[in-house]
């Protein structure tokens, strides 16, 4: 039977098909859809944990009262053993035929799976009622991984000299022939000299003259000001002052008036 991988390939491919199989074929459809473009490694891995119920699938399509799995993240899934099992062996069969053909890392470039055939049947036991025998098939199409190889391209330095192995992004520009001589070329391509540093002569310091120092001028003596004459006090502040004790004469009177008149009395008499 001829496969339904229509694709050209870009490398050398193993294939590998079963046919009649005894499972539901919308269950290997889900299976089949889980490792679609998937490495050949991984694939093996998911599916082997599949086919031991220890990993979940992720129903699609066919996910008609299924179950929303924690481990899908809330996404409808299950555990269809029995179709993880069919897929695990037409894997382990393309991959033997890739090994067989010296094929290196694979990746699956196309599997697929549906129904096949329909065959009437009856029931087993009970009430006579038709009971149909679906059969699928199966297949595979792996694909050698190519590999991006750097190219190598010649990077031509000042000198003439080529480096091989830098990878660049756009080709070299063609180099102009000079019109220049071999001899001339050479003189060149001759590696400079390097001439050694000069002693650096320190000049002489030349001392510095002093500047003579600025004699300031001696600053003007200020005017002295005069005292304010006492402001005559108001009559207010007279009747506050207490009177000055008057002075006591020698003969007891206290008055000059009472002296005079004493005076006089001595005189006349």
């Amino acid at each position: 039977m001829d496969y339904s991988y229509s694709k050209k390939p870009q490398g050398r491919t193993a294939r590998a098909r079963l046919s009649r199989v005894n499972c539901s074929w919308k269950d290997l459809c889900e299976v089949c859809r889980n490792v679609r473009n998937k490495d050949t490694d991984g694939a093996l891995e998911f599916l082997s944990a599949a086919a031991e119920g220890k990993q979940a699938v992720h129903f699609r399509r066919h996910a008609k009262s299924r179950g929303h799995r924690r481990e899908l993240g809330g996404k409808p899934g299950g555990f269809p053993k029995k179709s993880a099992r069919a897929v695990l062996s037409v894997m382990q069969s393309a991959a033997a035929n890739a090994g067989r053909l010296g094929l290196g890392a694979t990746k699956i470039a196309h599997i697929v799976s549906n129904k096949q055939a329909t065959y009437p049947r009856m029931s087993p036991k009970g009430r006579r009622i038709r009971h149909d025998y679906e059969v699928s098939f199966i297949e595979v199409v792996l694909e050698e991984i190519q590999q991006k190889a750097q190219k190598e391209t010649a990077k031509v330095l000042p000198g003439g000299k080529q480096l091989v192995g830098e990878p660049t992004s756009a080709p070299l520009a063609p180099q102009r022939k000079s019109d220049e001589s071999p001899a001339e070329q050479a003189k060149k391509e001759e590696p400079k000299k390097t001439e050694a540093p000069k002693p650096v002569e320190k000049k002489a310091e030349v001392p510095k003259k002093e500047e003579p120092k600025k004699v300031e001028a001696p600053k003007k003596a200020e005017p002295v000001k005069k005292a304010e004459a006492p402001k005559p006090a108001s009559p207010a502040e007279q009747a506050k002052k207490p009177e000055p004790p008057k002075k006591m004469s020698p003969t007891g009177d206290k008055s000059p008036a009472a002296q005079a008149k004493k005076q006089d009395d001595i005189i006349i008499a």
